[in-house]
């Protein structure tokens, strides 16, 4: 049986894993497209432009799925995408977990910047827009921050603690820290969590506000092939998510449930320096990974990675002052580079693929021209086994944070 509340050291394990990405619905999916290098971005439609040049011609389109497949609800056109993507996501986990009970859980879920497109709609339609449509009635409870954690809790008839946490595009990694502080410190037996991100615009004016900083990718081909010399920007993804069953370890043991990794820390920080360009030093990086392992020399490293100028050259240089050389550091890839960056989902998605990479002994590749120098990169898939591994995001805002996962092997 589980130990008894208020004991800090409680092991934490994630025990269910819920995805919905533009590779397609589950994990077995994520990993299939990753593994297998396959690419998932298009060219933007037409109706993105309006009169506007995109520098970046490139995006990853938001997963097609109905909430009708995961969920009967009579609810589902009172929710933004964002919490359908929340509540399929939580189906999904909560299946692969062995179907727990849910009414004691914490909904801990990460939003960077969330569904926009009712508010636009409803603002189009106040101000008497041509085309405008009509005012959705719903709009604040649809677009409301808390919305994606409120409705799990409402769907699947949990009591414990249920709030989003927002941290731009490291939002999921600090939701999936909070979530494991909680249970480590016996407030909760289990948990849900992770990140979702819903950014459809059909004028493509979310796209264009990344776009004008100059912050998307310019490739031709539209790889953004972070960690290379010709990289210059992000692949924008209109959204997706992840989310994760976190579990004290005794009850995840004791019910039986499979268990991919054990979490076995989480640090974050702040560089107090700039809104968008992250201090170039590395410092908060450099503080954070000597937080969150110690002396230990994890196997394997899911970058942040977004494929931008200055913050892959910082994390790098990072990397090499906390790991030393290329042969000295654990094998880095870079998820981004395939999926694109779904801001508030990206550190969830990431965590996922690390625990999956774990529990198989898989890491995907990465799409490399010209590397940067002395990194320890991913030339293609391998296989070996992994026994610890760190998951980093970083956010606008100056937002640092890491998780450590292990290999869940018996005591």
């Amino acid at each position: 049986m589980p130990r008894e509340r208020g004991k800090m050291s409680r092991r934490v394990v994630i025990t269910g894993i819920g995805a919905i990405t533009a590779y397609g619905i589950g994990k077995d999916a994520l990993c299939d497209g990753l593994l297998a290098g396959r690419a998932c971005h298009r060219e933007i439609p037409a109706g993105f432009g309006r009169g506007y040049e995109f520098r970046s011609r490139f995006y990853v389109p938001f997963p097609d799925f109905r909430l009708a497949d995961f969920v009967d609800t009579p609810y589902e056109h009172a929710m933004e995408r964002t919490s359908h993507l929340a509540v399929a996501a939580t189906h999904l986990a909560r299946e692969d977990a062995g179907r727990p009970s849910l009414e004691t859980a914490a909904i801990i879920l990460g939003v960077g910047i969330g569904s926009l497109r009712t508010a636009f709609q409803s603002h189009l339609a106040h101000l008497g827009a041509p085309g405008g449509g009509r005012f959705n009635r719903m709009v604040i409870p649809m677009t409301m921050p808390n919305a994606a954690a409120a409705w799990v809790s409402i769907l699947f008839g949990s009591h414990g603690p249920a709030y989003t946490v927002n941290a731009s595009c490291a939002s999921g990694t600090y939701a999936i820290g909070e979530a494991y502080g909680r249970i480590a410190r016996g407030e909760a037996d289990i948990a849900v969590t992770g990140g979702v991100e819903c950014l459809v615009d059909p004028s493509g004016s979310i796209m264009r506000g990344f776009d004008g900083l100059g912050a998307l990718t310019a490739a031709p081909d539209g790889w953004p092939r972070p960690f290379t010399k010709g990289r210059s920007g992000f692949l924008f993804s209109e959204g997706g998510g992840a989310v994760l069953i976190l579990e004290e370890r005794e009850q995840a043991c004791w019910r039986g449930a499979p268990i991919y990794a054990e979490i076995a820390g989480f640090a974050s920080g702040s560089e107090a320096g700039s809104i968008l360009q992250m201090e170039e030093s590395g410092a908060a990086i450099v503080a954070l990974l000597r937080r969150l392992v110690g002396t230990e020399r994890p196997d394997y490293l899911n970058a942040h990675g977004t494929g931008t100028l200055n913050n892959d050259e910082t994390e790098a240089r990072a990397i090499r002052e906390v790991f030393g050389g290329a042969e000295r550091q654990p094998l880095i890839n870079a998820t981004k580079g395939f999926l694109g960056h779904a801001i508030g989902a990206s550190g969830a998605i990431e965590a996922a693929v690390t625990a999956l990479a774990i529990q198989r002994g898989q890491v995907h590749g990465n799409v490399l021209d010209d590397p940067l120098d002395d990194l320890n990169l991913a030339q293609e898939a391998t296989e070996r086994p992994i026994r610890s591994a760190v998951s980093l995001s970083f956010g606008f805002g100056g937002h640092v944070a890491g998780l450590l996962l292990r290999s869940a092997l018996p005591d």
